[in-house]
């Protein structure tokens, strides 16, 4: 749901993402504000030639950059603004952090359309006639069996769990509310 765009993306951002990092065992490399070299070197029509050399360009990347990442990347690969608020918010974060097509197919799963990776008007349809509450639920228990299966669990499923968990809650809340007041959401209003 467009409403509810800006306030989610400035929520995952400080909330999960945060400012440059490069934790060697992440296979993503090098990120800021969650965008990686790699989101990067796309977005500007460059080939990411090695981590090394990428991760300067990714430390000085301002956020106007990282937020038109967000933009036309992810948000348009999930079809952000079509989506009921709850399931908007969960597709995105999950295509954010594991790739957008993989997050179209689990939402594809939760709601049996074909698994193709693209959110077409079948899909978008399926999403929006289920139940906003259960479809976040849903995903999200199919995006930890995902997580817990990575060779990397060990090392970042704590900090995995935590998002989902904490991303299930705000979805819920989300979905409960208004588009007007979905918006409203700030960090201090926030239990979780």
């Amino acid at each position: 749901m467009k409403e509810n765009y800006k306030a989610f993306v400035d929520r995952m951002i400080q909330r999960y993402e945060g400012g440059y990092g490069w934790d060697r065992a992440d296979p993503g490399g090098p990120t800021n504000f969650g965008i990686t070299c790699f989101d990067l070197a796309e977005h500007r029509h460059q080939k990411m030639s090695s981590m090394s050399a990428w991760a300067p360009l990714v430390r000085a990347m301002p956020l106007q950059e990282a937020e038109d990442i967000y933009a036309t990347k992810y948000a348009t690969a999930c079809r952000f603004d079509d989506l009921n608020s709850g399931p908007d918010c969960t597709v995105l974060d999950f295509g954010v952090n594991s790739g957008s097509s993989r997050a179209i197919k689990y939402a594809q799963m939760v709601v049996g359309t074909p698994r193709d990776g693209v959110l077409g008007p079948v899909t978008l349809a399926a999403i929006n006639a289920m139940d906003a509450n259960k479809f976040v639920d849903d995903l999200c228990d199919f995006r930890l069996g995902f997580l817990r299966a990575l060779g990397t669990w060990s090392t970042f499923g704590k900090g995995w769990s935590s998002r989902v968990a904490d991303l299930r809650g705000y979805c819920h809340r989300v979905a409960g509310a208004s588009a007007s007041s979905a918006k409203a959401f700030h960090e201090e209003d926030d239990p979780a």
